[in-house]
């Protein structure tokens, strides 16, 4: 295969001569091309700044590559589904219609396809998000708007039909949605103009200073939205000075009501969130000044459970928090993601759920129960007035991994488009800890969540402004850098997803040297994988051994993550083998009761310790113990 000046790539059979196959969609000279590892697809690059991807047996282009000098990126295909940096918001990257400049994050609704490239590099085995071709353009309506009159709050709007029809009109204050449809029951969506007006006296302003407001408009189908038209309002009221404060809503749950949903590191990380967050804002704005409410499994002081009430009432508390306060929300667990009328509803599982299977969240009455939805957390926090805001997400949609190494939080596309549309409706400052494969780690060798590792890093002084202030910009890059390379040392490949207003940052804490010691500091700890042990006699396992060993090891990996005061010095990985890791052998004899095994301690195919121990078979129980104890001490001195 060879690229050309004409800007295509082409298809030659060497034998012959011939060409075989043209792909053709370059506007510049092709420079390189490259073949997949199956020889299904072909990748082109381009002086025209594109990257192509084709069916190297149609010749049908797959989708195309943009990269831009910034970092940021977009991955589009002929059906107009795309994929982009910052949760689709890349800025100048546009389509246009009529001379219409439509931006990709414009849209989100109908064509916002995450994964992307990796769907069509056979990556990633989610399904294509089925669309309509995007051939044909119903444009938004055009709008007009004129600010309330000095001490008012009544704005006007003047909508004007361009083709698509008047879909809804939503109302942002200060970032905030604060109505999301103002178009009433008078405005029927067919209509050539049409006039309104929107109270802002309920939104979160600062009053006597100048607030931002802004109209996004819709077309009638309700895919394709305005830029959005800005306008400046200077609130009523006298500016007072008052002191910032953060209210925070940190929860993770770990311990569901099937132990098959079972997580490590959930709850833990939340914990290690709450202290880090209560000792950084404590310094910033006074510790009195500072209300961090923590759901978790743990019997920590102060703690509520994780059930489907608490959080709720934890929202609720936010209501007491002025415009120019700090919010910070931190979810840690599983979630799934549902389709509903079109879009997708966002699911937090609280500690009350027996399975992450959708199908079964498709019943109201079992979502109500069972687990908080993205609706839900979108009304709660608009009636947050604190503008302020921040959501760490750190969950999963499939199944717990009873001892891995790994355990799998799954983001699927589903879900970046749900917190996606909860982020655009609030303002947020979202960091969620996806992968290129779509799932978020958790890794037993860190006893951390790989997200929440890295942001104690960086809050221990890895990633703080001028030494110590805690940015939020600056922290979620630092994940963003970080986890990718965290995520390769335990087998996978993890990168986070920042999806931020533009241009706006802030610091949610203080931290000095001594501040920072106080932060949980996860430490890498030996890796055990699956014991062998074996009777020499009958060359098999036949005491069963090695399942009794693998439970026991597994639970005290558990406990271990818990927090309580047991803990091993190992964790245990269920795995054959891993590098780096230790792995426990042996043989035993029986003789009569007696029970006879040297173990050995191996790590990357060289012995590196070994033990005898003795038991009885009426007592295996008591013989696994004093193993795992063996094996315990041997790890302290490696």
């Amino acid at each position: 295969c060879t690229g050309s000046g004409d800007g295509t790539a082409r298809l030659w059979d060497i034998v012959t001569g011939k060409e075989i196959r043209r792909f053709d969609g370059h506007t510049s000279y092709v420079w390189s091309v490259a073949w997949s590892d199956d020889g299904k697809r072909l990748a082109s690059g381009s002086e025209d700044c594109t990257t192509r991807l084709w069916d190297a047996t149609t010749g049908k282009q797959l989708c195309q590559l943009i990269s831009f000098r910034d970092g940021t990126w977009a991955v589009v295909d002929p059906a107009g589904r795309f994929d982009a940096a910052n949760g689709g918001d890349v800025e100048g990257l546009h389509w246009v219609f009529d001379s219409q400049p439509i931006a990709l994050k414009q849209l989100k609704e109908r064509y916002y396809d995450p994964g992307l490239l990796s769907k069509y590099m056979g990556l990633n085995k989610e399904p294509l998000r089925d669309v309509k071709p995007f051939k044909e353009v119903d444009l938004f309506p055009a709008v007009e708007a004129t600010a309330p009159a000095q001490g008012t709050s009544m704005l006007s709007l003047k909508l004007t039909n361009q083709g698509g029809g008047i879909g809804k009109v939503q109302v942002f204050v200060n970032g905030r949605e604060l109505v999301a449809d103002a178009r009433g029951d008078k405005i029927k969506p067919e209509s050539d103009e049409a006039t309104l007006t929107v109270n802002l006296s309920g939104a979160s302003v600062i009053p006597g200073e100048k607030n931002q407001v802004r109209i996004v408009t819709w077309n009638r189908e309700g895919y394709l939205s305005g830029r959005g038209y800005d306008l400046v309002w200077e609130a009523p009221g006298q500016k007072v000075e008052q002191p910032i404060e953060l209210y925070a809503i940190v929860a993770g749950v770990s311990t569901y009501a099937s132990d098959a949903l079972k997580l490590r590191f959930a709850s833990k990380d939340a914990e290690d969130i709450a202290k880090a967050l209560s000792t950084g804002a404590g310094r910033l704005f006074g510790a009195e000044k500072v209300h961090v409410h923590l759901l978790c499994d743990s019997d920590k002081s102060g703690a509520l459970p994780p059930t489907r009430e608490n959080p709720e009432k934890a929202f609720a508390v936010l209501r007491k928090s002025k415009p120019t306060d700090v919010l910070v929300v931190y979810l840690a667990g599983h979630g799934i993601a549902l389709p509903d009328q079109g879009q997708e509803v966002y699911c937090y599982l609280t500690k009350e759920a027996r399975t992450t299977d959708r199908g079964a969240f498709l019943d109201p009455a079992l979502r109500r129960q069972y687990s908080v939805t993205s609706a839900e957390l979108t009304e709660w926090l608009k009636q947050a007035p604190a503008l302020k805001q921040v959501l760490i997400l750190d969950t999963c949609a499939a199944g717990a991994a009873a001892g891995k190494l790994i355990e799998h939080r799954d983001v699927s596309a589903d879900q970046i488009r749900a917190i996606d549309r909860l982020r655009d409706r609030t303002g947020f400052h979202v960091l969620m800890g996806c992968a290129s494969d779509r799932v978020s780690y958790e890794a037993s060798q860190f006893s951390q969540g790989l997200l929440t590792y890295s942001l104690l890093q960086a809050m221990r002084g890895a990633k703080l402004r001028q030494g110590e202030y805690v940015d939020v910009s600056m922290l979620f890059q630092y994940a963003a850098d970080e986890v990718p390379q965290l995520a390769r040392h335990v087998g996978g490949v993890q990168k986070p997803m920042i999806m931020a207003p533009r241009g706006s940052s802030f610091d949610i804490g203080q931290l000095k040297e001594e501040d920072r010691k106080l932060i949980a500091s996860a430490l890498a700890e030996p890796l055990l994988v699956r014991p062998v042990l074996l009777n020499v006699v009958v060359g098999d396992d036949d005491l069963g051994l090695m399942p009794l060993l693998r439970k026991h090891l597994i639970d005290a990996s558990y406990l271990s993550a818990r927090g309580k005061d047991k803990r091993s010095h190992g964790v245990y990985v269920d795995a054959d083998e891993m590098p780096g890791a230790f792995k426990p052998s042996g043989t035993y004899t029986v003789t009569g009761n007696k029970v006879d095994l040297r173990l050995v301690l191996r790590q990357d195919g060289r012995t590196v310790s070994s033990v005898q121990i003795e038991g009885t078979r009426d007592r295996l129980p008591d013989l696994i113990a004093r193993l795992a104890a063996a094996i315990e001490e041997q790890l302290k001195t490696k």
